[in-house]
């Protein structure tokens, strides 16, 4: 029963019937829950920074054809869709880096040995 592998802390269990609410993959607890949020990050990173660059370049297309539009209803249509998508890109990639760096929070920091050698001093 010391063994720290089949030794369950009282996050594993719930408090209302006693039962495992995690799963072990070698060892490691895996939270449903956490590989859900996990997923949402990723995809909120992939939407944040991709759309963001995509709006950007999309929204400077759609205004040069609105300069380009000889149809003044053409012209307007093209310009507030540019505008609007313009608009869109800043949001779009704060959103996104705030997905990154709260899916880099929960992953643990890696440690990098910056020693000098002495030998190489003298």
């Amino acid at each position: 029963m010391n063994n720290p592998d089949k030794q369950q802390t009282r996050d594993d269990l719930n408090a209302l019937a006693f039962t495992e609410t995690t799963t072990r993959i070698s060892g490691k607890q895996n939270h449903p829950s956490k590989r859900l949020l996990a997923k949402f990050q990723i995809v909120g990173v992939a939407i944040g920074l991709a759309g963001g660059v995509a709006s950007g370049i999309f929204g400077a297309t759609l205004m040069a054809a609105g300069w380009l539009a000889g149809n003044e209803a053409a012209r307007h249509w093209l310009s507030s869709a540019g505008s609007t998508l313009l608009l869109l890109t800043i949001p779009l990639i704060i959103f996104g880096a705030f997905c990154l760096d709260w899916l880099e929070k929960n992953q643990p920091q890696r440690r990098v040995n910056n020693t000098i050698n002495n030998n190489d001093e003298q």
